[in-house]
């Protein structure tokens, strides 16, 4: 009776380590997915993608001629000392692999880049830059798309309050979005302070 007892509570055991086993990797799986097909969401063609989509280097295809280039933030000058106190802020420009495209100079400060997919439908992926302040927690927002061999602001530029907490990829993939073919972009009212998000509609350039 006792060694039945045994094997027993030793059956229950293993199979509850081998249902903890089975079940993590699924809830890791559908956690990557959920973000994945967020980023899928991006793409012009709506395909799966290992491109890069948010960072300092993103991958696209910026002047809609089938290929993929790269866009990536460069810093181009060194600041001295405290720029709030008479000092000089570093430089950053946005640089692309394909030397055709015209690099955009962003002044001041660091920078995040984000694939936003065909916005305005003109079968040529567009991007934002967001960055930060020279000084403070509001980030600023501004989307491009290629014109005419010339980079369009094609979204009035906005700022972004992250309340000092920082934000993360899957924040700056949903800022901005198409519905319906109608592009929203999220943002938090500075006066509330939850930062509340709400949705707005946006009228592209």
């Amino acid at each position: 009776m006792y060694k039945t007892i045994l094997l027993f509570a030793a059956f229950l055991l293993i199979s509850c380590s081998q249902k903890n086993k089975s079940e993590n990797p699924i809830i890791e799986k559908s956690k990557k997915d959920s973000v994945s097909v967020k980023l899928q969401d991006k793409t012009s063609q709506g395909e799966k993608t290992n491109k890069l989509l948010i960072g300092k280097k993103i991958e696209g295809d910026f002047d809609g001629d089938g290929k993929n280039e790269f866009a990536f933030v460069t810093k181009t000058k060194e600041g001295e000392g405290n720029p709030i106190e008479d000092g000089t802020p570093d430089e950053y420009t946005i640089s692309f692999s394909n030397p055709v495209l015209k690099p955009i100079i962003i002044g001041c400060c660091e920078a995040q880049l984000i694939n936003e997919g065909d916005l305005n439908q003109d079968g040529k992926d567009d991007f934002s830059i967001f960055q930060a302040p020279m000084n403070g927690c509001t980030y600023s927002m501004t989307t491009y798309s290629l014109q005419n061999s010339n980079w369009k602001q094609i979204i009035e530029s906005f700022l972004i309050s992250t309340g000092c907490d920082g934000f993360t990829a899957e924040d700056l993939q949903n800022t901005i979005f198409i519905e319906n073919k109608t592009v929203y972009k999220m943002e938090r009212d500075p006066n509330d302070e939850s930062l509340k998000l709400t949705r707005k509609k946006i009228e592209l350039k």
